[in-house]
């Protein structure tokens, strides 16, 4: 009885001690997940946003652009190029 109460002991020593192991390799992975989520959404905000801050504001810099190349460019003529459907297609 003695000896299978010591092995019973040790098993829960040894168990505990892989618990706790087990926890700070979980500790350090969630940890590493955490920062792997951040850094992709860091990313992201970094390839999205100027794409979208591009789409807002860059049809009204370029109608101030073209202005001035209205007249050359054929204005409101039939036979010219409309710069006014040029820049809705870009808001589309």
């Amino acid at each position: 009885m003695s000896d299978d109460k010591q092995t019973l002991e040790d098993l829960i020593k040894q168990n505990l001690e892989l618990t706790k192991e087990l926890q700070q390799q979980l500790h350090s992975v969630r940890r590493y997940l955490f920062w792997q989520r951040l850094t992709s959404i860091f990313y992201l905000i970094i390839i999205i946003g100027p794409i979208i801050i591009g789409l807002i504001y860059l049809p009204p810099l370029l109608k101030n652009a073209v202005a001035p190349y209205q007249a050359l460019l054929g204005g409101d003529k039939s036979g010219g190029l409309d710069i006014n459907s040029i820049l809705n297609g870009l808001n589309r």
